[in-house]
């Protein structure tokens, strides 16, 4: 399939986590198909819900701990991070 921005340039594909997207190399447009944006919204509601509970059973087994903790990435960040940097 072509670009619907830049016409010439074939869209690549990418799977993340079992969503398929469609992305353009040279302007990184991206594109869903029908109901992906909703897979995408609702796996990233979970790990937040999941990264939230797990954040709070951290902290209250450790309440002197120093070392700030990482932060795990959201779902959103790593199509974005995929999308920008290829795969």
């Amino acid at each position: 399939m072509k670009c619907p921005v830049c016409k010439d340039v074939t869209l690549l594909m990418s799977e993340k986590k079992g969503i398929e997207i469609d992305y353009c190399p040279e302007c990184r447009g991206i594109w869903l198909d029908r109901g992906e944006l909703e897979k995408i919204i609702e796996r990233s509601r979970q790990e937040d819900d999941y990264s939230s509970r797990n954040d709070y059973d951290k902290s209250r087994k450790s309440y002197d701990s120093k070392q700030p903790r990482k932060k795990r990435g959201s779902m959103l960040g790593d199509l974005f991070e995929m999308i920008g940097g290829g795969e």
